[in-house]
């Protein structure tokens, strides 16, 4: 099944490293045009020029702050500015911070949510009017996690705001619908290597946590899954990439696990 995005442009937040990189490189590798939307500008432009080269397809990096309104709005300017379409937008950027409740900094708490929810948001206001202006329909992929569906003790920011992704996904794919711009979400597993997300601090935190070492910690979460591996950038950047193609165009308004059958009932 050979899944193709020619011609189109496809927006990816948080995609300068990590799982974001790994959905754009799937998206350049599918022939599509690829936005790599990152904080981080030397990095974003670094992946533009690296998936342009390696696939031979049209890339553009830009800054953005996705806790910024004006700064999101600024973003898609640019972007109609130089491919005149949004066919696709990836909500990826994100961040993990791990406390137990009584020791939780506030400032922590409010940054979790404001990257990881109304991020999304921002993003989504912004782009959503120039998808619907083309008369094309559209795909938002919304990337949430499995701790959003079930939660995570020291972890509650992160699956408030995950979980908050999952709700106003499926707001958002009924909103939509009217003018064919399908929205779902895709709740990874532990994703151990590659991600971003697993920094020595996240790890030290578990271990504390678990009460086991550091270095038993990767163990500890493998040991969960089924399949007795953990989650790799690749499974959700194919998981995405499927969602946001025709193949997928009967499928809206759904959470999707690609955990290994970890939270399997």
């Amino acid at each position: 099944m050979e899944i193709r995005f020619k011609d189109q442009t496809i927006l990816i937040t948080g995609s300068a490293s990590g799982i974001g990189k790994g959905i754009a490189t799937e998206f350049a590798a599918s022939g599509g045009n690829v936005v790599i939307a990152d904080l981080n500008e030397a990095g974003a432009q670094t992946t533009a020029d690296e998936l342009a080269r390696e696939h031979g397809v049209q890339t553009m990096a830009v800054r953005v702050d996705v806790t910024s309104k004006a700064e999101c709005q600024a973003m898609a300017g640019k972007v109609m500015g130089r491919f005149g379409r949004i066919d696709c937008l990836v909500n990826n950027a994100g961040v993990t911070l791990s406390y137990p409740i009584e020791d939780f900094p506030e400032d922590k708490w409010d940054l979790t949510m404001a990257i990881n929810l109304k991020g999304y948001f921002l993003i989504t206001q912004a782009v959503v009017p120039r998808m619907k202006a083309g008369g094309r329909g559209g795909s938002i992929v919304n990337i949430a996690s499995k701790t959003g569906l079930r939660g995570s003790a020291a972890n509650s920011a992160y699956s408030a705001s995950k979980g908050g992704v999952v709700i106003m996904t499926q707001g958002w794919a009924r909103e939509f619908a009217p003018e064919g711009i399908r929205v779902n979400s895709v709740c990874p597993g532990n994703v151990l290597h590659g991600s971003g997300n697993w920094s020595d601090e996240l790890k030290r935190s578990y271990a504390v946590k678990l009460g086991i070492t550091v270095g038993e910690v990767e163990q500890h979460y493998i040991n969960q899954v089924p399949l007795k591996r953990p989650c790799t950038v690749e499974d959700v950047a194919n998981l995405v990439v499927f969602l946001s193609s025709d193949k997928a165009s009967y499928i809206t308004g759904c959470w999707h696990l690609v955990d290994g059958g970890q939270e399997m009932r």
